[in-house]
Order: C-alpha cells, then structure tokens, then sequence
C-alpha cells in the first residue's frame, strides 16, 4: 500500500505517536495506520531517553518518587 492510500497517518514513532496509533487501532480496527520514524525505532528520542519518562505510582507521595 502506498504512503498516499492510508487514512491515517502518524509522524513520530515515540510514546506518544506509538501510543495514538495503537489508541486508533482499538478504537477503529478497520483504519489502517501508518507510522513513520525519522531514524530506526531503537534510535528513537524516547528510546534514548534511557529512563527520563517518569510516573507516579498510586498510593506514593511525590516526595517518595
């Protein structure tokens, strides 16, 4: 399929573009979606961010974290 026949389609493959995409995918199965990387997955911002993405944990204080 080309690039121009997708009905949708993500720039950035990330946390954030992965995670759109496979929201669109479960909420529109029929969709196809097309994500593209600037570089190869493993070399990506988020990849190398190497633990920079952080969350809190239920029942933790922000002091703990």
């Amino acid at each position: 399929m080309k690039s121009d026949e997708y009905p949708v389609i993500i720039v950035g493959a990330g946390i954030a573009g992965l995670s759109t995409a496979l929201r669109i995918s479960e909420l529109r199965p029929e969709l196809e979606v097309l994500v593209l990387a600037k570089t190869a997955l493993w070399q990506t911002s988020s990849a190398m961010a190497q633990g920079g993405v952080a969350a809190r944990m239920c029942g933790n204080s922000i002091d703990r974290q």
